[in-house]
């Protein structure tokens, strides 16, 4: 796997959360430079926890937004959050087993809900803003 690189691309918009998203891409890259280094599995858990912790800071305060704005979309936008953390909380406690997870599997994982999340799921919200000619902030 390869390290995110942000861009312009990624932003849905709103330069706060473009930030909160940067700095996630951000951990996902401490992933893969953990990858590259080859270092033990208990170094990948506490960035995967660390991502984790952060994702659900994240997604507190996305969803607390989205309400405001009365957000149609949003039970199925608090779906996917629940998903992610029960999947990525999974591969957490798989690492501690036998046969754990492939590193390959989890950060496949990670890019590919990231990159998807943020580029299609979240710009929605955001477009649906301007939509209703909203104000108000993050």
């Amino acid at each position: 796997m390869e390290k995110i690189i942000w861009s312009g691309d990624f932003s849905i918009g709103n330069t706060d959360i473009d930030i909160v998203h940067k700095e996630w891409v951000n951990i996902y890259n401490d992933l893969i430079e953990y990858t590259e280094s080859k270092r033990n599995r208990e170094s990948f858990a506490m960035i995967l926890t660390k991502m984790t912790e952060y994702s659900l800071m994240h997604f507190k305060k996305e969803e607390e937004y989205m309400q405001k704005m009365n957000y149609p979309e949003l039970s199925d936008h608090k779906r996917l959050h629940k998903d992610y953390c029960y999947k990525i909380a999974m591969y957490n406690i798989d690492l501690s087993e036998v046969n754990p997870p492939s590193i390959n599997e989890i950060t496949s994982f990670i890019d590919n809900w990231l990159i998807d999340h943020i580029l299609k799921i979240d710009k929605k919200y955001e477009d649906y803003k301007k939509e209703i000619h909203s104000d108000m902030k993050y």
